[in-house]
């Protein structure tokens, strides 16, 4: 999990470079495509925190066995997850109050694993299922264009550019970043509200080997808003982990117009 995937496309609505302006009728084109996904921030969400519980069956180095003391300490430990407007999410956990220092020693490996699996998760979910995959300024596109079977958008952005493939009807199909090192196909849901964010497949070779990166996302409505439910990751062919967000609290906020962030 210490693919550059989990960590390259961090929240493309936070990051900023300078770009070509757009033509008139290329902003209507992207403002039409932006229309089509369902805006978190758009919908006046401001944060939300959950607790994360995992299905412990898929997760390794969890000792089967259901007596025994360290999985008992696993699943007495609490993890919580708190995202920002920005889609920016922070991975906590904490032991059981009275649980032994070396006792927490002893399962740490999995709290590490554990932590890390949900902030991956995280920190590429900002980019496709905030508020889809198109960037909310425009000085954040550096071109699109159309092709026979829809539009290819190129993000200009740090450690850009990210080539985002559109079909006709601005459903994304593909997303290419790295230098063509990494590529991700998300799949969103039609639903009134717009298209909703609800699974991703990689393929990172920018280590040099290939890594097989996908998870699948579920979704409720909490205080009028639609966010992340569960998810199942699979990483290659070792890792399969199941887990939900639960007791989450959604908080909204006034929808204010933003200014782009300064050059």
């Amino acid at each position: 999990m210490r693919s550059t995937l989990l960590f390259l496309l961090v929240s493309l609505s936070t990051l900023h470079a300078s770009a070509q302006a757009l033509s008139l009728s290329d902003k209507k084109l992207v403002e039409a495509a932006r229309s089509h996904y369902y805006s978190l921030p758009l919908s006046g969400f401001s944060s939300m925190k959950c607790a994360v519980k995992f299905d412990l069956s898929t997760v390794p180095l969890v000792p089967s066995n259901k007596t025994d003391p360290h999985r008992k300490l696993i699943e007495a430990t609490q993890f919580t997850i708190s995202i920002d407007i920005r889609g920016h999410a922070s991975v906590e956990h904490s032991y059981p109050e009275g649980s032994a220092e070396a006792e927490q020693q002893a399962v740490s490996q999995v709290t590490s694993l554990l932590t890390s699996l949900v902030t991956g998760v995280f920190q590429t979910w900002p980019s496709k299922g905030l508020q889809g995959p198109i960037p909310p300024f425009d000085s954040q596109i550096q071109s699109i264009v159309q092709t026979g079977d829809g539009y290819k958008l190129t993000l200009n952005v740090p450690g850009g550019p990210v080539e985002v493939t559109l079909d006709k009807d601005f459903l994304a199909q593909e997303i290419v970043s790295a230098g063509g090192k990494l590529v991700e196909r998300p799949e969103y849901a039609a639903l009134p509200k717009g298209l909703i964010f609800v699974s991703n497949s990689a393929v990172d070779t920018t280590q040099g080997s290939r890594v097989d990166v996908s998870y699948e996302m579920g979704s409720s409505d909490i205080n009028g808003l639609t966010v992340p439910s569960s998810v199942r990751l699979k990483v290659n062919q070792n890792i399969d982990v199941k887990f939900a967000l639960d007791g989450c609290k959604v908080e909204k906020g006034v929808v204010l117009k933003v200014a782009p962030p300064p050059s």
